[in-house]
């Protein structure tokens, strides 16, 4: 019994760490969706180029990971102007949350599945 709790909690840590990546990375997305060059200005000025140090390339890591989908997406369509960028960065967002959840079932179903298996 003690070894399936410890993997049940492990699953659910997965299925958490998971949820707020994805949560970030759109949370993140509305707020460049709203303030733009501002958000993605913060974001430049937190990463460090070349990463010299351990903490210094773990901070790239934990920005790329966390709110780097909307920093690459926007400026990949900067070159639109500001009513199309809004409108396709709107739809991008949209699409990249619905994904997002997608994922999520996809990864946390057969997890869940073999809790059940596990369980029985």
């Amino acid at each position: 019994m003690i070894n399936f709790i410890g993997f049940l909690e492990v699953v659910e840590i997965i299925k958490f760490l998971m949820i707020i990546i994805f949560g970030t990375q759109f949370a993140h997305g509305l707020t460049v969706l709203i303030l733009e060059k501002t958000m993605l200005n913060y974001f430049v000025f937190s990463i460090f180029f070349p990463p010299e140090t351990f903490f210094q390339k773990l901070t790239n890591i934990m920005q790329y990971t966390l709110v780097g989908s909307s920093y690459f997406i926007y400026t990949k369509i900067g070159k639109y102007n500001w009513f199309v960028r809004k409108g396709l960065f709107a739809v991008i967002l949209f699409l990249q949350g619905v994904c997002s959840i997608i994922v999520y079932h996809l990864i946390a179903w057969p997890l869940d599945a073999l809790v059940t298996l596990i369980e029985e």
